[in-house]
């Protein structure tokens, strides 16, 4: 789990392009864990099941921030914020494993159950 910590901090790090603002983030803690959390189960499916040559995984992306109704300089000026918060920033990272888990022990227990039928 401390894997994934790392590759959600690594990817949110490579993201930032502006520099942060010191009053407040643009999105909010609960907003920007389920963006995170939408982003990862992308780069999870992708990374089982690479996206063909023509799609990019930022299309996928684009679609999450739309879907949010934020664009990519709200998204990438609050993980400015964010990175330059950590302490704030680790609390998001701590829900957006929560329910990373909580998805997990779902998806095992549907399997659990399927296997005793």
């Amino acid at each position: 789990m401390k894997s994934l910590y790392i590759i959600l901090l690594g990817l949110s790090m490579a993201l930032v392009s502006c520099s942060p603002d010191s009053s407040r983030p643009i999105i909010p803690e609960d907003k920007m864990a389920d963006i995170l959390v939408d982003q990862y189960l992308i780069q999870s499916a992708n990374t089982q099941r690479p996206v063909k040559e023509n799609e990019k995984i930022n299309f996928y992306y684009a679609h999450i921030l739309e879907k949010y109704q934020y664009t990519e300089a709200e998204f990438d000026s609050s993980v400015a914020w964010y990175t330059s918060h950590m302490d704030v920033y680790d609390k998001v990272y701590e829900e957006v494993m929560r329910r990373l888990q909580a998805m997990e022990d779902s998806s095992l227990n549907v399997v659990s159950e399927a296997a005793k039928q």
